[in-house]
């Protein structure tokens, strides 16, 4: 009998010399690790042999059930798909930004009325949009745009009309939303505040002063006051920067501190030859790594997601230590700047000095961070103490489990259960189930079938195949939900605190008890309990809206002729949904599957 490392050698042959993206699944089939390289099988051979020393290759391999891969045209396309896969799978054996989400981005969307300024996760394929970033958080983006909007007053609304928005009344709106200033006026304050978070301040200030003598000139006084306060705002602003650089130079600088189980990396922004910003980056998951290999892989990690994504790039940036494929960051710079831009190490000089004094800003960072987390983490001890008062729970739950049912009228029914691991999520044990057993809408036998299978996995024939046992099970629903709960329980032998949290007026049932317990709103335990729920149906509803896709995506394309399994696959992998594959344009399906099938498929999908 084959063990899963020989199942997995086995696979070697199949995977070709071509670039692409690998990904390791775990017995249950979740992506525990995604990878990319410019030579799929010669990459992945290297797990099986001694060429690998990353501490955790071991464990990886142990857990290591199964292998798939995307076979792509370039280094730098696995890249971008590397990057994808990453924020979609969160696996747990990848190095990550402690915030999982994607980085923000300011947005300009210039498909309304009147040009909009807000924020964006990620960036779109939309030639009506610019887009400036990536930032480190909405926090830093709020922050940033209301100083512009103290400079550069901008419109809230989308269209104009005969009511100001908002920021009219305090000033910081010129009026395009009721017609106070021409279009063409304000599409020039756009075009400031374009070049202003481009970190271009000298076009802004010869562009103001034009325009001010020109409405001198003209004899509208009150504009050329507002004209020259902004002048004076930016003059002001160019004097606070300190100028590192005599010349007008344009270049990012890297910088890097790891302490204890996270890391901090920090970038300065110089444009104009003056450091306009600084962005820093908690990083998580690095004890994986031999030691001596931190420092380069988080920053070849950073600098390869952050510049996949950014805008405004500099002509140049400077790392803290030799990147390990430092060619292939300047060939992501390049893909979306147009243009070469080095990347090298400095060792001497004004360049050297604003690498250390990124380090010491990292560190200070990260202390801060850490002391952060210490404090909440005595707050989260404190709504777990409550939470045990609260429901007459025996000990602490430090292990809380949340369920919740997602179906539209039985169609592609899933279970979610997710997981906080004192008081925090522990996304790495969510687990999602297909529901089997019912193919009509009923929530209380799908849920039955989830948890019967859940706790069947806390003492299971193979020890191996064990789940931990929670503190506290939190079921999404009322009374029904929870009797089912209950029974499940008794039937499995378990003696596991559960409750049920209503939506209705977020009502906490208890087995054996008619009344329920409401706690106010702003009551830390519920508003953990709501969390949890919360978490559990996004979790759910994601993993359904998948199953509903792949399901359109197969019964639409098995009504094509001539389309067979392997191409439907192909179509899969690059394209994902239907729609997607109908917007596709011809050139990228020919690339796929060929001329003729491609045809075909336009013929049939219009």
């Amino acid at each position: 009998m084959s063990t899963p490392k020989t199942a997995l050698k086995n696979k070697l042959k199949e995977i070709p010399h071509k670039p692409g993206v690998y990904k390791y699944l775990n017995k249950d089939g979740e992506v525990i690790y995604v990878g990319k390289a410019k030579d799929l099988r010669n990459r992945v051979m290297q797990y099986f042999g001694n060429q690998d020393a990353r501490a955790q290759l071991p464990f990886l391999m142990a857990e290591a059930a199964d292998l798939d891969y995307i076979v792509v045209n370039s280094e730098l396309e696995a890249l971008f798909l590397e990057n994808t896969l990453i924020k979609q799978y969160l696996p747990e054996y990848n190095i990550m930004l402690r915030d999982d989400k994607n980085y923000a981005f300011i947005k300009i969307d210039y498909s309304t009325e009147i040009p909009t300024i807000g924020y964006a996760r990620k960036i779109e394929n939309d030639a009506r949009a610019k887009y400036f970033g990536p930032y480190s958080s909405t926090k830093k983006i709020k922050q940033t745009l209301d100083f512009v909007r103290k400079i550069f007053p901008y419109c809230a609304n989308k269209e104009i009309g005969k009511r100001p928005c908002f920021y009219y009344y305090l000033h910081r709106c010129p009026g395009i939303c009721i017609g106070a200033v021409s279009m063409e006026e304000y599409q020039k304050q756009i075009s400031r505040i374009t070049l202003f978070l481009s970190g271009q301040t000298s076009p802004i200030k010869k562009e103001l002063k034009r325009s001010m003598a020109q409405a001198a000139r003209s004899r509208r006084f009150e504009q050329a006051g507002r004209l020259r306060d902004q002048l004076h705002s930016i003059e002001v602003l160019d004097e606070r920067q300190t100028a590192m650089f005599p010349r007008k130079v344009s270049w990012d600088f890297i910088s890097l501190y790891i302490g204890g189980l996270s890391a901090c990396v920090n970038l300065f922004k110089v444009r104009e030859g003056k450091l306009i910003d600084k962005e820093d980056f908690i990083y998580s998951n690095i004890l994986h790594l031999p030691e001596a290999q931190r420092e380069p892989s988080i920053l070849q990690t950073f600098a390869e997601n952050y510049y996949a994504a950014a805008s405004g790039l500099p002509r140049e940036i400077y790392t803290q230590t030799s990147l390990p494929k430092g060619n292939l960051v300047a060939e992501v710079a390049r893909a979306r700047a147009g243009k070469r831009i080095p990347v090298s190490t400095p060792t001497r000089g004004q360049k050297l000095k604003l690498i250390k004094l990124g380090i010491v800003n990292a560190q200070e960072y990260l202390a801060k961070w850490q002391r952060s987390q210490a404090t909440n983490l005595d707050a989260v001890r404190e709504t777990l103490e409550q939470l045990k008062q609260i429901l007459g729970l025996p000990e602490l739950p430090k292990r809380v489990e949340g369920y919740d049912i997602s179906n539209i009228q039985g169609t592609n029914p899933v279970g979610s259960m997710v997981v906080a691991k004192d008081g925090l999520a522990a996304k790495a044990e969510y687990r999602k189930f297909k529901i089997t057993s019912k193919d009509t809408p009923d929530d209380f036998a799908m849920m039955r079938e989830m948890l019967a299978r859940r706790l069947a996995r806390i003492n299971p024939a193979n020890p191996a195949d064990a789940w931990p046992k929670p503190d506290l099970l939190v079921i999404d629903g009322g009374k029904g939900q929870l009797k089912v709960a209950v029974e499940v329980l008794k039937e499995k032998n378990l003696d596991i605190p559960v409750i049920g949290l209503a939506k209705r007026i977020e009502e906490i049932f208890l087995p054996n008890k008619t009344v329920p317990i409401i706690l106010p709103h702003d009551n830390p335990a519920l508003q953990l309990l709501q969390r949890l729920r919360d978490e559990a149906h996004r979790f759910g509803i994601t993993f359904h809206r998948s199953l509903r896709s792949k399901g359109a995506v197969k019964s639409a394309l098995d009504t094509i002729p001539g389309i067979g399994a392997k191409t439907k696959k192909l179509l899969k992998q690059k394209f994902g949904t239907v729609s997607k594959i109908r917007q596709a344009d011809f050139a990228a399906l020919e690339n796929i599957v060929g001329p003729s099938k491609a045809k075909i498929i336009k013929k049939h999908l219009g």
